[in-house]
C-alpha cells in the first residue's frame, strides 16, 4: 500500500504534508490581484487623459500663434504694388495688377490684397470667424488666399487655415455677436467674448469709425485711413483638464501697421 501511494501520490495526497492551493485561498489571490490591476489600469487611463488634454493644448496655442504671424507677414505686404507705383493709377479697385491695401474690414472680417510672393501677382487674403451651425461659440477662424484677378471674376478662396476653439466675437462696441457653449456644461466662458477678433486703428491709434459711424469699412475709400490692424484670439482646447473638468483658455494677440 505505501508503495501504490508512492507511484500514485497525485492520487493519494503529500504524505510530506505539501498540498495545493484550496479555493478560498485561490479566491483571496484573484481579488487582490484584481484590485491591484484595477488601480493600475486607472492610472493608465488617468495618465493617458492627461497626455491627451496637455497635448491639446500645446496644439491649441501653436496653431494660433502661426495663424497670428501669418497675419502679420501678410499685413507688411498690404499694397505692393501700390496704385500710385504701377502705371500711376491710384484707381485700383477693378485693376488686377494693382494691391488696393485694405479694402474690407470688421470685427469679424477683413480682406486686404498684396504680392504676397514677390512675383507681382497680386492676391486677396481673407480672413474670417466662421459660426457653426449651433451659433454659439467655440468658433472657428479662418485665412484664405485667392488672386485679384480671380477674387473680381466672382472665385471665393479654398480656405486652408484655421484656428479652432475660438471664443471671441466682439462687435467693436464692447458687446458680443455670439455666446459660447461649451461642451459637457461648463460655465464662465462668455467673459471672453466680448474681445474683438479684428481691431483697426487710425494713424494716431484711436480705433477706427467709418464716416457714418460703424466700426466697419466696405470700400477702398473708407479702408484707406485705417492705418493699423490687431488681431485677438481668445482659444480653448478641444480636451479639458481631466481632474479640474475645466478648459485653460490662452489669448493670443499681435498688432501689425499697414505699409501701404
Amino acid at each position: 500500500m505505501k508503495t501504490t501511494c508512492s507511484v500514485q501520490m497525485l492520487l493519494c495526497g503529500d504524505e510530506s504534508g505539501d498540498r495545493g492551493f484550496s479555493l478560498l485561498e485561490m479566491i483571496v489571490v484573484l481579488a487582490i490581484l484584481s484590485a491591484v490591476l484595477g488601480v493600475a489600469v486607472k492610472g493608465m487611463i488617468e495618465m493617458q487623459r492627461r497626455n491627451t488634454a496637455e497635448n491639446s493644448k500645446v496644439d491649441t496655442v501653436q496653431e494660433t500663434r502661426d495663424f497670428v504671424d501669418q497675419m502679420v507677414r501678410d499685413v507688411h505686404d498690404v499694397g505692393y504694388p501700390p496704385g500710385r507705383v504701377v502705371n500711376n493709377n491710384p484707381a485700383c479697385d477693378n485693376n488686377p495688377n494693382v494691391a488696393c491695401g485694405l479694402v474690407q474690414f470688421s470685427p469679424t472680417q477683413i480682406r486686404y490684397e498684396g504680392d504676397l510672393d514677390g512675383t507681382g501677382t497680386v492676391y486677396q487674403v481673407w480672413m474670417q470667424l466662421l459660426v457653426p451651425a449651433s451659433g454659439t461659440c467655440p468658433c472657428t477662424l479662418q485665412r484664405g488666399v485667392i488672386s485679384k484677378a480671380a477674387a473680381l471674376g466672382g472665385a471665393q478662396p479654398t480656405y486652408f487655415a484655421e484656428v479652432n476653439g475660438l471664443l471671441n466675437s466682439g462687435d467693436g462696441a464692447g458687446g458680443s455677436l455670439f455666446g459660447v457653449t461649451m461642451p459637457n456644461g461648463a460655465a464662465g466662458y462668455n467673459i471672453y467674448t466680448t474681445a474683438d477678433v479684428f481691431d483697426a486703428y487710425f494713424n494716431d491709434a484711436t480705433q477706427y469709425v467709418s464716416p457714418g459711424g460703424a466700426y466697419a469699412c466696405n470700400t477702398v475709400l473708407d479702408c484707406s485711413a485705417i492705418r493699423s490692424l490687431q488681431i485677438t484670439a481668445n482659444v480653448a482646447p478641444t480636451y479639458a483638464d481631466p481632474t479640474a473638468k475645466t478648459y485653460q483658455v490662452y489669448s493670443v494677440t499681435s498688432k501689425a501697421r499697414l505699409n501701404n
